[in-house]
């Protein structure tokens, strides 16, 4: 299979599992919970208060379907999500970057490896939000210094993620419709 086929799968893929969290679950997650959609499905973002409004709401015994939706949130579709859009990123900064310019510059295959570093940075930080998440929320116990800190870090982690991704697909927009004249000679 070429590379521009699995980009192709993995970009479907993705947008699969997108449709998936943000149209099946989350709606059903926000009646269940009664606290509103996933934290990380919130686009305009949000605060600490709402990580611990969500977390009171869970702790609820009768909110059981809720936790049971929130694990399989992060266990399922949102574990395979970053590892999906990291690869596909990272093939297609691999097939537009070389020789490609950026702000006035050729990009050589080593600008190329740190280019991988954005998209890369996305996936880790994402998965660094779903541990948060699971480590969390119930039917997790966090100790006391969970509990102080995860409220507190969830908002930037989703924040720091989403620029990184933001960053990834401009450039790799960029990359791709700005690409120089190929000359022949």
């Amino acid at each position: 299979m070429g590379t521009n086929k699995v980009i192709l799968l993995l970009l479907a893929l993705s947008g699969a599992l997108l449709a998936w969290m943000f149209f099946g679950l989350d709606p059903e997650f926000q009646r269940l919970s009664g606290a509103g959609s996933f934290l990380d499905a919130r686009l305009s973002g949000y605060e600490t208060d709402a990580v611990l409004g969500l977390q009171s709401a869970l702790a609820d015994p009768a909110r059981a379907d809720a936790r049971d939706l929130l694990q399989l949130m992060y266990l399922g579709p949102d574990l395979v999500l970053p590892f999906t859009l990291t690869l596909s990123l990272c093939l297609l900064f691999r097939g537009y970057a070389p020789g490609a310019i950026l702000y006035g510059r050729r990009l050589e295959i080593r600008h190329v490896r740190m280019l991988f570093l954005l998209p890369i940075a996305y996936g880790l930080v994402d998965y660094a939000e779903n541990a948060s998440f699971l480590l969390y929320f119930p039917p997790a116990t966090p100790g006391p210094t969970l509990s102080a800190l995860i409220p507190e870090l969830l908002p930037w982690l989703t924040r720091v993620k989403l620029i990184f991704l933001a960053v990834s697909v401009i450039l790799v927009l960029r990359l791709a419709l700005f690409k120089p004249p190929v000359t022949r000679g």
